[in-house]
């Protein structure tokens, strides 16, 4: 007989390890939720939060680098006290007193104003720009591949809690069917038909205890999607709509190869490795530009004045305590160190070819879970075929000796032979429906058909 307990199996492993299950509030009624519903609430959940809030950083970053080819001010004022100095004679050529010493008067203020605009850097701010530009792009790409394995949750939890329902239900109308016939079998024993036998009526009990410890296991199956449902939904109080366990419709595109194309294009996770890969370029190519100088526009401006110090009356004359400067030029900036910027350029190329068979991995991932996620599909189909007929024969087997016990034709050996193959059948029939739905799901899932923004709130 199927393991109701296969159930519990099905359901993610990060939610089954963690999840208790909520207190829920007193509630007339629960929420209940389709599985659209289930999946743009799992899509807004905290993990996808997350994943919002890495690529929102990833764009802040962007900003920051396309910034920095604008002008940068530096601003610096100070107060002090004033130091006590006279010149001597009125070309301010001695003063007294003529070095340091410990003499104040008033106040020795002043402030400093330096901006630095890039002219060319020999492809460094371009660098910079565009690896944070791709940067940005591969964590989009990333919140959207968050977004496609919650989905997959979603259905998961979903259809895993249906399938419980349906195997609980099932157990518990074929307990009362199989207790009903204990009755008739102790109606037939007590008078006296030579056709049933005491063994015949522990034969009808063994399948009786059976079917209550896999309705036991159904009912803890239940209990741990339920819990999966709520955590995925973010309502202690949800629940999933009533509507029986169904298979979904799809088409199964009969072209591998067109799909596989389509998975190679659209997962989430190629698209970030790619561009990942091509950030990883970028940033080596900023290494080696630190061969070459930088060339800038710098104009300054400053102003001091202290009050216990004459201002001398030339020009020429060196005096950091009272006066205006400023100053415009374009100057070079050429931090030369050649072997260390050749360590760094071999690491980042080194970085470059890692990024680039990551992305090339990912591309063969994509097509490995693409052909996976269709062979899934195409088993549970084939299964849900089978196991159909095999069901309907064995509800049908299952009528004709029910029907033979209500007149007392039945033997105990036929009643517990067709309620168990009834009960098989129907659990690989639920069972394959749960399998189809979640297989539709993740081949959806390896075409890249989830984005993050769809989720949002």
């Amino acid at each position: 007989m199927a393991r109701a307990s296969t159930v519990a199996g099905a359901l993610p492993a990060v939610l089954l390890g963690s999840l208790a299950l909520l207190s829920t509030p007193g509630r007339a009624e629960p929420a209940r939720v389709e599985l659209p519903e289930l999946v743009r609430r799992a899509q807004a959940s905290e993990r996808a939060r997350m994943a919002a809030a890495d690529r929102d950083a990833a764009r802040a970053r962007a900003g920051e680098a396309d910034a920095a080819r604008w002008a940068r001010i530096t601003a610096t004022g100070f107060v002090a006290p004033s130091p006590s100095i006279t010149c001597v004679d009125p070309d301010c050529t001695a003063t007294d007193p003529s070095d340091f010493a410990l003499r104040f008067s008033g106040v020795f203020a002043g402030a400093q104003v330096q901006v630095t605009q890039p002219l060319y850097t020999f492809g460094k701010l371009s660098a910079v720009r565009e690896a944070a530009r791709l940067g940005h792009e591969a964590q989009a790409a990333l919140a959207d591949a968050t977004a496609g394995d919650l989905a997959l949750d979603a259905a998961r939890a979903y259809w895993g809690l249906k399938l419980a329902r349906e195997l609980r239900w099932m157990l518990e109308d074929g307990d009362e069917q199989i207790s009903r016939a204990i009755e008739r079998l102790d109606e037939r024993l007590a008078s006296g038909d030579a056709e049933v036998t005491i063994q015949d009526r522990q034969r009808v009990e063994v399948l009786v205890a059976e079917a209550r410890v896999q309705l036991a296991e159904a009912r803890q199956g239940e209990a741990t999607a339920l819990a999966a449902v709520r955590a995925l939904g973010g309502d202690p109080a949800l629940d999933i709509d009533e509507a029986p366990l169904e298979a979904v419709v799809f088409d199964l595109d009969a072209d591998e190869a067109r799909a596989v194309e389509i998975a190679r294009a659209g997962r989430p996770e190629v698209r970030a490795a790619r561009q990942g890969a091509l950030a990883a370029r970028r940033l080596a190519d900023l290494e080696a530009a630190g061969y070459l100088p930088d060339l800038a526009l710098v104009g300054s401006l400053g102003y001091a004045r202290a009050q216990g110090v004459d201002d001398a009356p030339s020009a020429f004359s060196y005096d950091p305590y009272n006066g205006a400067t400023g100053a415009l030029a374009v100057v070079m900036r050429w931090q030369l160190e050649p072997w260390t910027t050749a360590a760094r350029v071999a690491r980042a190329r080194a970085g470059e070819r890692r990024a680039q068979a990551l992305a090339e991995l990912a591309v063969t991932g994509a097509t490995l879970d693409a052909r996976a996620a269709r062979a899934e599909a195409t088993g549970a189909r084939q299964k849900l075929d089978a196991a159909t007929a095999g069901e309907q024969a064995a509800r049908a087997w299952l009528a004709a000796v029910l029907q033979a016990d209500a007149i007392g034709a039945a033997e105990a050996r036929d009643l517990a032979d067709a309620y168990i193959a009834w009960f098989q059948m129907r659990a690989r029939l639920v069972g394959a429906i749960f399998q189809w739905n979640v297989a539709v799901m993740r081949v959806r899932r390896a075409a890249g058909e989830f984005a993050h923004d769809a989720g949002r709130r």
